[in-house]
């Protein structure tokens, strides 16, 4: 990748982020676009097609298929790594009982546990969780041999799998064209149905939630900045490319570089959207934006650059280089749910925000000031949010944000119902019931599980 200053991050951002949307992830696995709308469990068929249990999808401490390519360090920070899943082999002459892992059985005393994880020390096998159950028992949660769990994923994650959603360092060439295994480069709509919308970008099979959040957070605070800027490049009518301009953080609104792209992206064998959709069929603006970024990050000439290179990253220093601006960040430890509410107000005007901001989770629900559990409340870990404003209701504070996957809202401290805001010349209601990944939350409670906002002006 480029070595540009452009490409540095912010050394006072809380941290960089990545997680994949689980419904892209779970279409590539099944090769197949899912209605999901259509489906009563969702819950039931992402934990057969991930194979993981729902819980442990969204923290990468598990080190589960959401997190494919990313590692926590040890200091619980998020980094971006070559795949192991990459370089293990596929078991497919076996049958469900071979291929699962029992370590329960012949398990009486503590120290049975050696044998099958293939060590003489038991004190060096990992603790994801300790908690006191019933009785005065202690229950533990250990992680497997690292061996059974790569054969487990592996036959789900197979490698071509993994290419398509990972980004590979070896793998890397800023000048060559890149198509995802068993994909094809087509066009795949208009670039507006009408206007852009706050609710188009839903993120894909890609780690790059901190792009799509910065890209919806530009999108509803700066609509303008969101234009398709077109040339012809031939007499055929399809003969033309869209430029994208891209920004200097920091800079004064210096200019970084205008990114010549068509409207070609990458669809899989059955028509259906890898990556960045639109919430809109038939609108692709979201995909073209997204094919800009991955050709200004990789520094590639060509007009298919790899997507997976856009996995990671910070969205507020992303947000900037979409509408420029200066960068300005504020973590949650420090404050209290009610200064981070008139941080958001600050930059609102009628309760919706005019300047683009974002919010981030910590890496690992263990990396937070009061080691939280993102297992069972439906906010994902290492994830990037957008702010879209705030809401006062019966005596209680909230901020309104959208998760960039379209879907998936916090169970706890949530506000239902229908809130207003004033979007530039009307007010616009934001229904935040529908699982459409918008939705309330009290600001206390975004204190305890998030770890910071950001703002870009």
């Amino acid at each position: 990748m480029p070595s540009d200053e452009s490409f540095t991050p912010n050394p006072d951002v809380a941290q960089q982020c990545g997680v994949i949307n689980p419904y892209p992830l779970a279409e590539v696995i099944a090769g197949r676009r899912i209605d999901w709308n259509a489906v009563t469990d969702r819950r039931s068929l992402l934990e057969d097609l991930l194979q993981t249990p729902y819980e442990e999808l969204f923290d990468p401490v598990h080190e589960g298929p959401l997190y494919t390519g990313l590692q926590l360090d040890a200091n619980l920070r998020l980094q971006q790594v070559r795949s192991p899943l990459l370089d293990s082999e596929t078991v497919v002459h076996v049958n469900d009982l071979e291929l699962s892992v029992d370590l329960t059985q012949g398990l009486e005393v503590l120290g049975d546990l050696g044998a099958k994880f293939g060590t003489d020390d038991i004190s060096g096998i990992p603790v994801l969780r300790a908690e006191s159950g019933p009785g005065n028992r202690l229950l533990l949660t250990l992680r497997v041999p690292e061996k059974d769990r790569l054969r487990r994923l592996a036959h789900v994650l197979t490698a071509d799998i993994v290419r398509t959603v990972s980004y590979d360092p070896q793998s890397a060439g800023s000048a060559n064209s890149w198509t995802p295994p068993g994909a094809q480069w087509t066009d795949a709509g208009t670039f507006f149905n009408e206007a852009a919308e706050y609710f188009d970008p839903v993120q894909g099979a890609v780690a790059n939630c901190y792009y799509i959040a910065a890209l919806a957070a530009v999108a509803w605070a700066t609509p303008f900045s969101i234009r398709q800027l077109t040339r012809a490049t031939g007499s055929a009518q399809q003969s033309f490319v869209d430029m994208v301009r891209f920004y200097k953080p920091n800079s004064g609104g210096a200019v970084d570089r205008d990114v010549e792209v068509t409207e070609k992206v990458p669809l899989s064998s059955g028509g259906g959207f890898i990556y960045c959709r639109s919430s809109e069929a038939g609108e692709i603006w979201p995909a073209v934006y997204e094919k800009a970024y991955a050709k200004l990050k990789t520094g590639t000439s060509s007009d298919q650059p790899d997507i997976t290179a856009t996995a990671w990253g910070d969205c507020v220093f992303a947000t900037a280089q979409l509408a420029g601006g200066n960068t300005s960040y504020y973590d949650t430890a420090s404050r209290s749910g009610d200064q981070l509410w008139d941080v958001v107000r600050s930059n609102s005007l009628s309760y919706r925000t005019f300047r683009p901001m974002t919010a981030w989770t910590y890496s690992t629900g263990s990396a937070s000031p009061k080691k939280i559990v993102y297992d069972n409340t439906n906010i994902v870990g290492s994830h990037c949010y957008t702010i879209l404003g705030w809401a006062y209701r019966d005596g209680s504070k909230y901020l309104i944000l959208r998760n960039p996957w379209g879907n998936t809202e916090p169970t706890v401290g949530v506000l239902s119902g229908t809130t207003f805001m004033y979007d530039i010349s009307w007010w616009r209601s934001i229904a935040l019931a529908p699982n459409d990944g918008t939705f309330g939350i009290e600001a206390n409670t975004f204190q305890t599980y998030f770890a910071g906002i950001g703002v870009a002006a």
